[in-house]
């Protein structure tokens, strides 16, 4: 990640996704509610993209977070919108079967002011596969 140690909101902005993270794998709804703006437009790997209500649907009834690694990510801001890039791994079990999968992404999250915090407003993984 590269830092501005000037700017105290990369801190902010750097703990509310690992929060975000804990919850998912947790599967703590409560903090997720939290941390989601309630217009989230959550963008999967494949294209199509859930609202909030429907993400949380998604992740009750079909993909449980094994694990989320973010190796490197850069947090940049443009006036008051944070915006986070970089890879990411994700391995979920598949509730119906329990199969896990693996999943290598380039993920992309903007966050914006909301009170004293800040809340995810738009996630957009893409997934990483080898050049042609």
């Amino acid at each position: 990640m590269q830092i501005d140690s000037a700017d105290t909101r990369i801190a902010q902005i750097m703990k509310l996704e690992e929060r975000r993270q804990t919850a998912m794998i947790a599967a703590d709804f409560a903090t997720l509610d939290q941390l989601l703006s309630d217009d989230l437009i959550h963008v999967h790997a494949g294209g199509n993209a859930d609202t909030k209500a429907q993400y949380f649907t998604l992740l009750k009834t079909l993909c449980a977070f094994v694990a989320i690694e973010r190796p490197k990510i850069d947090i940049r801001f443009h006036g008051d919108v944070a915006v986070i890039t970089g890879p990411m791994s994700h391995t979920v079990r598949i509730i119906p079967t329990g199969d896990i999968r693996k999943m290598d992404a380039f993920g992309t999250q903007i966050w914006t002011p909301h009170g004293d915090s800040w809340h995810l407003v738009l996630y957009q993984a893409t997934e990483i596969k080898p050049h042609a």
